[in-house]
């Protein structure tokens, strides 16, 4: 029986790509590259580092993007997904926990939590101001599991990317693929197209 959730942030818990593209591709308009929304979105999706890489972006652009990210105004931005806050809100009455693993930095990450009112779910987490490394190394989900205790035989690592997945994979825990597209080839032990559908997750 799972337990205790690990959660990814961006694309996961948060329909934040559209926001943090439009960030991207104004970052590359300011140094004169032009960018496909579509093709920049699905780089993006991969990771950051294989979007920064495909366009070339240095540091100035990466700078930039993440200032850009913060202005929390630019359209589209970011919410969560339709069933994110009644997931975790069951999760925790139910007697499970909610833990966070993202990139993302500390201070937007927290920013949308208190915005939307629930960072009040989650018992703890990670996110890139502890320096660990990315994704799909294993080192931050079994500092957590260690921190708080987690049998990993009772926790998950739940994300939208082939990384989240292996990141608790690599660390021992089970992965869950959030994807709404078909024949997708994945490490994980179990694919979810809605986040409500998490719950009903059986090992």
């Amino acid at each position: 029986m799972i337990k205790n959730y690990i959660w990814d942030f961006d694309g996961m818990l948060f329909d934040s790509y559209p926001h943090i593209t439009s960030a991207f591709l104004k970052a590359l308009a300011d140094f004169g590259i032009e960018a496909d929304y579509d093709e920049a979105k699905a780089q993006l999706e991969i990771s950051y580092a294989t979007a920064y890489a495909y366009y070339g972006a240095g540091e100035e652009i990466r700078e930039r993007h993440r200032q850009y990210e913060h202005d929390y105004g630019l359209r589209p931005i970011a919410v969560p997904f339709e069933h994110t806050a009644s997931t975790l809100a069951a999760i925790v009455a139910s007697g499970g926990r909610n833990y966070l693993y993202t990139h993302r930095g500390h201070e937007s990450t927290y920013h949308y939590l208190n915005e939307y009112d629930i960072e009040r779910y989650f018992s703890g987490g990670v996110d890139s101001s502890m320096n660990f490394p990315s994704k799909p190394a294993p080192d931050a989900v079994e500092w957590i599991c260690g921190t708080y205790g987690l049998d990993k035989g009772e926790t998950m690592m739940i994300g939208d990317r082939e990384i989240d997945v292996l990141s608790g994979k690599n660390a021992g825990v089970y992965g869950c693929l959030f994807t709404r597209k078909e024949n997708v080839a994945t490490a994980a032990d179990f694919i979810i197209g809605d986040i409500a559908e998490v719950t009903e997750v059986k090992p």
